[in-house]
């Protein structure tokens, strides 16, 4: 059977109060979007670094919101570190760039909140066609570190426009956030983790002539000096706040050290371009490219470096339990959210087009059910799970330290002695809890694709016998709300 999966978004948005807070709700109705936006210039890989390639952005804001201290999201979009042309031609993945659907979503979801959003270009290319494996994993590396050096000119572009431009986005510059998903993802990890020229010279980045980062050529981390770079904006600061990482992995979890920026992270236990644990990389051929880690193994050290205490204490919606490289499943992980049972981006969908002819894709998405094939309806639902998830982290983060419960979000209570018989199902599951607390008042049935497979309102009392004879074989989630607001939910096979 699929593995349970239970949505924090189901809370955040079945169970909200109708109190709107800026930066939490979506306090704004429309988004005002500024396209095709130079932010800097830089070296590129496919001429040979001959030429300044400029860099593009896309940035999202509420319409008509007079904010001028807004914190600012910047998303760095998927791709294999390479152009779109190449990656529809090798393997039939249809990325489109800044353009990409779950990035433009979360974009705009962010900016009704009253966030300043960006979705990015960067820097592309590798040799991921080379039949030599050290060319392979050196190339892929200083990709990395080259959209690494972009994304942190893009947090200087905003701070110079605030010091030269009269702050003409209506930005904070003491609030932002670097994001991204899947190889996008990897770009935020970096600019977090990979800060101290020790950390170019683990073994698995060297070859015989040393590291394959050379700064003297590259340039440093925050994209200064070197002859294959371009220096943007000097003498402003490159720092931000925070990491959001949906599918990202770091090159190596000694890059992890105390006092670096908190990490946000998603990923499905089943992902199989990006490992969820630590495992070698391979391109859509199947060549060994790097060793990884996903963030099942490199969360639980952010956690213990103790990087994430500032979203400490909290009453949040915690992230199911982790697991760890030997698939044991061990406690939840703050800042960790585990998509069981999903594969390659389930927050994302693709152009149907080329889609339908990607067989690969279709192994990274969901192998057991085509009809969940990267469709823009289930990915919108894993959206609500990051958008209930992140927020209040965010609030607590950058707009107020004291904060520790969403009011919007009831107390879920797994306390509540709660009798199901039987279950396993057939026809008719019978639900009972006990006297002692209010009866109940609503219970919903959802399956593991977030869709609701049954509901029951007006309950009204203490026990209920529902029909689940049209329901299909599988496993789901059972909230029962009582007539107090109290939440409790209970895992329910159907099984005929």
């Amino acid at each position: 059977m699929r593995k349970l999966l239970l949505f924090a978004a189901f809370i955040a948005t079945a169970f909200r109060t109708q109190a709107q807070t800026r930066y939490l709700d979506e306090v704004f109705t429309n988004v005002q979007i500024d396209t095709s936006i130079t932010y800097a210039q830089n070296y590129e890989f496919f001429s040979g670094f001959g030429s300044l390639q400029p860099l593009i952005m896309d940035v999202y804001r509420p319409a008509g919101d007079t904010g001028t201290h807004r914190p600012v999201v910047l998303l760095s979009h998927n791709g294999s570190f390479l152009p779109e042309i190449l990656t529809t031609n090798l393997a039939g993945l249809c990325f489109k760039g800044r353009k990409d659907s779950s990035t433009v979503e979360m974009c705009k979801r962010f900016a009704r909140r009253g966030y300043v959003a960006v979705s990015f270009d960067y820097r592309l290319g590798w040799s991921a066609t080379s039949t030599d494996q050290i060319t392979r994993t050196k190339t892929i590396i200083q990709a990395v570190y080259r959209a690494m050096q972009d994304a942190k000119s893009l947090v200087r572009y905003f701070k110079n426009d605030y010091a030269t431009n009269s702050n003409s986005w209506g930005i904070d510059t003491g609030k932002f956030v670097i994001g991204g998903t899947n190889s996008g993802a990897y770009v935020a990890l970096a600019c977090g983790a990979l800060n101290d020229t020790a950390e170019l010279f683990n073994l698995k980045f060297l070859d015989s002539n040393g590291s394959f980062i050379k700064q003297d050529t590259l340039g440093n981390f925050d994209g200064f000096g070197g002859v294959q770079n371009h220096d943007n904006y000097p003498g402003i600061s490159s720092r931000f706040e925070c990491v959001l990482s949906l599918g990202g992995a770091v090159g190596d979890t000694s890059w992890i050290q105390v006092g670096e920026p908190p990490v946000i992270a998603f990923q499905g236990l089943n992902e199989i371009g990006t490992p969820y644990n630590t495992a070698i990389v391979t391109t859509t051929t199947g060549q060994p490219v790097i060793e990884v880690s996903g963030s099942g193994d490199f969360m639980p050290i952010v956690e213990a470096k103790g990087n994430n205490n500032v979203f400490k204490p909290n009453s949040f919606q915690q992230g199911p339990p982790n697991k760890n490289a030997l698939g044991v499943q061990t406690t939840s992980i703050e800042g960790l959210y585990p998509f069981y049972g999903q594969y390659f981006e389930p927050w994302n969908w693709y152009d149907p087009n080329c889609f339908s002819l990607s067989q690969q894709m279709q192994t990274l998405s969901d192998p057991s059910n085509s009809a969940n094939w990267a469709s823009p309806s289930k990915a919108s639902r894993y959206i609500d799970t990051v958008m209930g998830y992140t927020l209040p982290r965010l609030y607590k983060l950058l707009i107020d330290p004291l904060f520790t419960n969403w009011n919007g979000i009831q107390e879920i209570n797994e306390n509540l002695q709660v009798s199901l018989f039987p279950n396993p199902a057939s026809s008719e599951l019978n639900v009972s809890i006990s006297t002692e607390h209010k009866p109940i008042s609503t219970i919903r049935l959802f399956d593991v694709t977030g869709r609701t497979a049954k509901e029951i309102t007006q309950v009204n009392a203490f026990t209920k016998t529902i029909d689940v004879s049209g329901l299909n074989n599988d496993i789901y989630i059972l909230f029962i709300t009582l007539t107090d607001g109290t939440i409790t939910t209970r895992r329910v096979v159907i099984e005929k």
